[in-house]
């Protein structure tokens, strides 16, 4: 875990997400959001990857 860049505390996991992971700080509350370089992205459900033309 990180420390703070403003007091210097151990900050805590406070929530994480495909793209980013959170931290918090419990003394001074600072939040810091560290991107993730690179996420896994699925197709979606209603199938927008690739359109089927059946009127052939």
């Amino acid at each position: 875990m990180p420390e703070c860049s403003n007091c210097g505390e151990r900050m805590s996991h406070n929530d994480e997400t495909t793209k980013l992971t959170e931290y918090v700080c419990a003394r001074c509350h600072r939040t810091e959001i560290v991107r993730k370089p690179a996420y896994r992205v699925t197709p979606s459900a209603t199938g927008d990857a690739a359109a089927v033309d059946d009127d052939d």
